[in-house]
């Protein structure tokens, strides 16, 4: 009996890793960053979760030389996952998100 061995594309999905503090401010202060990011090693798809509503956030991506490549204001209310699909120039880029008080930053390794 002959054994087939079928080829199914799988997409990883590669978590990164915030450096830098967020500080929310509600019944109690927590340090949690409330934003978890993707980047889709394939597509080179990068994805944001927002999950609280943060206000406006300016999301800035930049390549491996610090170059700002893609620059967006995020309205995290209206937007609670975002998503931007990225080009190899970025593949050991950053991505930092700030609100003009909070910032974070982490790299973008596919």
């Amino acid at each position: 009996m002959m054994a087939y061995l079928i080829s199914i594309p799988v997409f990883a999905k590669q978590e990164i890793h915030w450096n830098g503090d967020w500080n929310t401010k509600g019944k109690s202060m927590t340090f949690e960053i409330p934003i978890i990011g993707y980047v889709e090693e394939i597509t080179g798809e990068l994805s944001l979760e927002f999950r609280k509503d943060l206000g406006d956030v300016e999301v800035t991506v930049t390549d491996t030389f610090g170059k700002t490549v893609y620059q967006e204001t995020v309205s995290t209310g209206n937007t609670p996952t975002w998503t931007v699909i990225l080009d190899e120039s970025v593949q050991n880029g950053s991505v930092s998100i700030t609100d003009g008080i909070n910032w974070i930053h982490g790299n973008l390794t596919y």
